[in-house]
């Protein structure tokens, strides 16, 4: 089990002693998967702005992969 499939679980079980609902924890975990994405999104440009990430290191990954493909 991954480190992220751990913090759900225990995630879904604090729910679940808080008194709610499965349908309402459903909607919590979608609520808490939209914004651990946009966090990412986020955090991937702030790197970029602060030079900390480059581009290109995707770009030759992707290219890498074509060419070898």
């Amino acid at each position: 089990m991954s480190e992220n499939d751990l913090r759900q679980v225990e995630l879904i079980a604090w729910l679940r002693e808080q008194g709610h609902t499965d349908s309402q924890v459903e909607r919590i975990l979608a609520k808490v998967a939209e914004y651990d994405k946009q966090t990412l999104h986020e955090s991937i440009f702030d790197s970029i702005d602060r030079g900390d990430f480059s581009l290109d290191t995707i770009i030759q990954e992707v290219l890498g992969q074509d060419q070898s493909g």
